[in-house]
């Protein structure tokens, strides 16, 4: 993909350091930052709406007159799912196109390598779309180079688990099965999951799991396993085009009638409106929706989300969005773009932003591990029509955060 730069304005050739774009005057270099992302084949929403969360952060802040003086240049670039030209294409937007941080949107595949690059180059990147625990918690593979504005699997997990708990007490679901991707994001995610649920309810049992291969495109012979195992309920990681054609394929054979569905990754707006009906009755963890959380800030990010691309934002849209605003505080916090200056402005810092939790709303970049932490995760039961998911539960981020150490320090992670 050739270089994308974005901006509310038009860019205009660079002869000095005097630098004129629309009607304001940048008296610096512009703070450029990469965005390396899948923006083709089947996950290319991916790429696509998280670029957009992004690019949105950035007008807004370039309207405002920038970061410290400095217009924000986005520079994007297409990974297409493969990690080999993640790397490169990471490494390319340091070293020839002299960025000055990186967002990294790629999955948990791509982004483990991308680490690598960071650490290698020592430059920022904010990790906005991988979700597994290990990115930021595993102490073997840690770096300062990165920061996570994305959720994380064992977030979710603990809330998931907290709220399936109840309805597994409710409605005597013993018996559970699984169907998630196989790699590490899917691998986790599930195993987290189970681990928080049958903390809440120990009378759970796991009659069988099933690994279908990212971006499967005929999910029958896994539906027909769950339809023989006869589970209570099960629990998906599957998400965006891959639950897309589960949901589909699954209903067809009348899956959701016989077990209970869970799944973290179906309320959001991309996936719920790219099925034909959304099914009733399925149980979601709330990735994107204006009404969760159900404030006044994260239904103007909606609305102005929706009157600049003419749809709704997604989880994605909000976690580039959520990235490029903390890069920006942490910079202004510093009063510089230095990046262990940056690293240590960012450590620690909290910011009050649509995705935050209610009531406070503020979001906060832990200090210990560079993750974000206090961000709205709720679940609720699906509708087939707009707001799509109802009876919201909000899990505590006390019990969110006491569940999550006691998980790190059974693997080791934390002392």
């Amino acid at each position: 993909m050739s270089r994308n730069v974005i901006s509310g304005y038009v860019t205009a050739t660079v002869t000095s350091l005097l630098l004129m774009t629309g009607n304001v005057c940048w008296s610096q270099e512009p703070i450029k930052v990469g965005f390396v992302s899948i923006f083709s084949g089947r996950v290319a929403m991916l790429g696509e709406t998280g670029f957009k969360g992004a690019q949105l952060a950035a007008e807004e802040l370039n309207q405002r007159g920038g970061v410290l003086g400095r217009k924000i240049e986005l520079i994007s670039r297409d990974s297409g799912g493969k990690i080999e030209e993640a790397v490169r294409l990471a490494r390319e937007l340091i070293t020839k196109d002299g960025v000055h941080f990186l967002i990294d949107h790629s999955s948990s595949r791509e982004a483990f390598a991308v680490k690598e690059v960071s650490r290698d180059l020592k430059v920022l990147t904010m990790v906005t779309a991988s979700e597994t625990t290990a990115h930021t918690a595993d102490p073997k593979i840690w770096t300062k180079y990165s920061a996570r504005t994305a959720r994380q699997s064992i977030h979710d997990a603990v809330a998931g688990g907290y709220y399936a708990a109840e309805l597994a007490r409710k409605h005597g679901l013993k018996k559970w099965s699984s169907v998630s991707p196989d790699y590490a994001y899917g691998r986790d995610l599930t195993d987290n999951f189970f681990w928080a649920l049958k903390s809440f309810y120990p009378e759970v049992e796991i009659v069988s799991q099933y690994w279908p291969k990212l971006f499967e495109p005929d999910y029958t012979a896994h539906i027909n396993a769950l339809l023989r195992d006869k589970p209570d309920a099960f629990f998906s990681a599957l998400w965006a085009g891959d639950l897309v054609t589960f949901v589909e394929q699954a209903n067809l054979y009348g899956l959701f009638k016989k077990s209970m569905f869970f799944g973290i990754n179906l309320a959001d707006y991309t996936v719920l409106k790219a099925l034909k009906k959304v099914p009733e009755g399925l149980h979601s963890g709330t990735r994107y929706l204006e009404e969760a959380p159900p404030t006044e800030a994260n239904k103007k990010f909606a609305r102005d989300y929706s009157a600049k691309y003419g749809e709704l934002p997604t989880n994605w849209a909000q976690e580039c969005y959520t990235g490029m605003r903390m890069l920006a505080g942490a910079i202004e916090k510093a009063g510089t773009t230095d990046t262990e200056a940056v690293i240590g402005a960012l450590r620690g810092l909290r910011m009050n932003l649509p995705w935050g939790a209610p009531p406070e709303g503020i979001v906060e970049m832990r200090e210990r591990d560079q993750t974000l932490i206090y961000y709205a995760t709720g679940w609720g039961k699906t509708i087939s029509d707009p707001p799509y998911v109802v009876d919201l539960v909000f899990p505590p981020w006390s019990e969110i955060l006491k569940y999550e150490d006691k998980w790190l320090k059974e693997q080791g992670w934390l002392q």
